[in-house]
C-alpha cells in the first residue's frame, strides 16, 4: 500500500490562509483598547440620579443641631437669610477626600458673596475627623454628631443615599437643590448670583 503525501505546496498554502484569516480578526492594542473601554462602565456613566435625595426643591431644609470640634452646638436654621451650602461628608470616604479641594475653591468663590459654607461628617471616630480637618485645613465651619452615616438622623431626615453629598439652602430655608460635586453645586450657585 502507498502512502499518499501532501505536497509541500499543498501545506504551505493551508497554513497561509490560515494565518491571513487570523491576521484579518486580530486588532490594534489600541482598537482592542477603545473596545474594553466602550464595553466597561466608566465612574463617571454610573447613572447618580438612583442616590439623589428624594426631597424636592422648595421643600423646607431639615433643621440639625451638631457640634464643631469644640464641642459648641451649631443650628443650621441659625444662619437664615443668607444661601447656605451644607457639605455632608466623611473622612474615611475616599470621594469626599477627593472632593475636598473643590469644594474648598468653590468656599473661596462663593463665601465673598455672602453665601456661608457648612461641613457636616459622618465620622464616628472624633481623632479621624480631627486629623482629617488638620490635614485638610477646611475654612469653613465643620460640625459632627459622631454618629455613623446610615444610623444618623440628619442623613436620614435629607434621605441621603450617597457622600459626598451637598445641598443648597435657600435664605427662606427651603432647599434650592442638591450635588454630588463641587462642580454641580457651582451649577446651582450660578443659578441664583
Amino acid at each position: 500500500m502507498r502512502k499518499v503525501q501532501f505536497p509541500v505546496l499543498s501545506w504551505t498554502l493551508i497554513l497561509f490562509f490560515l494565518f491571513a484569516v487570523s491576521c484579518g480578526n486580530r486588532q490594534s492594542a489600541k482598537e482592542t483598547a477603545a473596545l474594553a473601554d466602550e464595553e466597561q462602565p466608566s465612574e463617571t456613566a454610573i447613572d447618580m440620579s438612583q442616590y439623589m435625595p428624594s426631597l424636592s426643591a422648595g421643600a423646607v431644609a431639615p433643621d440639625f443641631v451638631a457640634n464643631d470640634t469644640l464641642g459648641n452646638a451649631f443650628q443650621l436654621s441659625s444662619l437664615r437669610g443668607f444661601y447656605v451650602v451644607v457639605d455632608f461628608w466623611a473622612s474615611w470616604c475616599g470621594d469626599c477626600r477627593r472632593e475636598i479641594p473643590s469644594v474648598k475653591e468653590l468656599f473661596a468663590e462663593y463665601a465673598p458673596r455672602g453665601v456661608k459654607f457648612v461641613g457636616l461628617s459622618f465620622d464616628h471616630d472624633a481623632e479621624a475627623w480631627r486629623k482629617c480637618l488638620a490635614e485638610s485645613d477646611f475654612p469653613f465651619l465643620q460640625v459632627s454628631n459622631l454618629v455613623k452615616w446610615k444610623e444618623s438622623p440628619i442623613s436620614a431626615s435629607y434621605d441621603l443615599h450617597w457622600i459626598p453629598t451637598l445641598a443648597l439652602i435657600s435664605p427662606e430655608g427651603t432647599l434650592v437643590g442638591f450635588a454630588f460635586t463641587a462642580s454641580d453645586m457651582r451649577s446651582l450657585l450660578e443659578k441664583i448670583s
